[in-house]
This record gives structure tokens, C-alpha cells and sequence, in this order.
């Protein structure tokens, strides 16, 4: 499905909101054209796709991901966590193939 260009507000004013994650403050973004799909994508077609295109995500790149702490074993070694939300911690090498839970 094609969804056209356009604004929308983005943002919370929720004392919650972290800020450093994009999360506040509410602002206007403007949003280019894009095509979208009904339903979620597996790894299969995603891994078609980034074979077609040469496509490599932010984790790829960097070379690690944040993963939420309740899928990684109690004894995965401390590593850093988001100051607001420490249930999300830095996984070296974690990316859409490999997840965390397979690298311990």
C-alpha cells in the first residue's frame, strides 16, 4: 500500500517520555512517501530483501543492538543499558540474524 507524504505530530509530553529516544518532546514531522505492507515482514522475505537491495540495518552497521533484558539469560555479562529504560541492553553482534539468545 502506498501512504503519501505528509506531517504528523510526534512526541509525548508524558513526564515519562525520554527524550534522548525521540520520545518527547511533541513536535511536527514531515514524513516522505512510502509503500508499506499489510502484514509483517518475516526474516525470510527481510532477508530477500536485503540480498536484492545491499540493504544493512543501523545494527548491522554498528555492529550491536539494545535487546530487552528479560530475553537474555541471568547470567549474560553486564553490559550498558538505556539510563531510562534499563531494560534494554547493549548486545554485541546482535542484529536480525543473530539473536541475542543465540550468541550466549
Amino acid at each position: 500500500m502506498a501512504v503519501p507524504a505528509g506531517q504528523f505530530l510526534m512526541g509525548s509530553q508524558d513526564a515519562l517520555a525520554y527524550p534522548a529516544d525521540g520520545e518527547g518532546p511533541v513536535r511536527t514531522v514531515h514524513v516522505a512517501p512510502f509503500w508499506i505492507d499489510a502484514c509483517a515482514v518475516s526474516n525470510e522475505q527481510f532477508a530477500r530483501f536485503a540480498a536484492d537491495t545491499g540493504y544493512r540495518t543501523s545494527a548491522e552497521r554498528i555492529g550491536w543492538s539494545f535487546v530487552f533484558a528479560g530475553r537474555l539469560p541471568d547470567d549474560f555479562p553486564p553490559t550498558r543499558a538505556v539510563a531510562a529504560a534499563p531494560w534494554w541492553r547493549q548486545v554485541e553482534g546482535a542484529d536480525w540474524r543473530h539473536r541475542a539468545l543465540d550468541m550466549t
